[in-house]
């Protein structure tokens, strides 16, 4: 009987050791049953960041990747990603400005906010220059261009003090 109580351990040792080892690689496959989640080591994604805007003169319209927008100067929180933010005013010329963004190191204990450049997003923007503007042609008239190539016409002769600008009648009849 003492071969049947050795037996019973090694099949005990057997199985604790079986589910040693799953448990083991079932922590390794990722699995969110394997760790609870304050030992997980894989960090929430940062959160939202406050980007301020600025420009000169105030008032542009900014508009971020996300179509978010506001009028300068202002603050917009935006995701932390690396994007370009358009500034836009009439009478000025529109400008866009790459806004970057490091995610620093961090640890267990730590997790730092994003570092984004710049910030506060600034611009200057330049005025437009005046729409060009054409002077009003008027079209030409068909006798005008067939004139263009003949010789001026003659101007009409001087009329004599005291005479009719009218013709004279026609003689009369018999």
């Amino acid at each position: 009987m003492k071969t049947g109580g050795f037996m019973l351990r090694v099949r005990l040792i057997v199985t604790a050791s079986v589910v040693a080892l799953a448990a083991t690689l079932a922590g390794c496959s990722g699995s969110s049953l394997a760790l609870p989640d304050w030992m997980s080591f894989n960090s929430a994604p940062p959160p939202p960041t406050a980007l301020q805007f600025e420009s000169d003169p105030p008032g542009a319209d900014v508009r971020t990747a996300q179509g978010q927008t506001c009028l300068t100067p202002c603050s917009l929180t935006v995701p932390p990603s690396n994007q370009s933010v358009s500034f836009a005013k009439n009478g000025y010329l529109p400008q866009t400005v790459q806004v970057t963004v490091r995610i620093p190191e961090h640890n267990m204990f730590e997790n730092p906010p994003p570092d984004i450049q710049p910030n506060p997003v600034a611009v200057v923007l330049q005025p437009a220059p005046p729409p060009h503007r054409m002077a009003p042609t008027r079209p030409k008239s068909h006798k005008t261009a067939a004139r263009a190539g003949a010789p001026p016409p003659t101007p009409p002769p001087p009329q004599q003090p005291g005479a009719s600008p009218f013709p004279p009648p026609p003689p009369p009849q018999r």
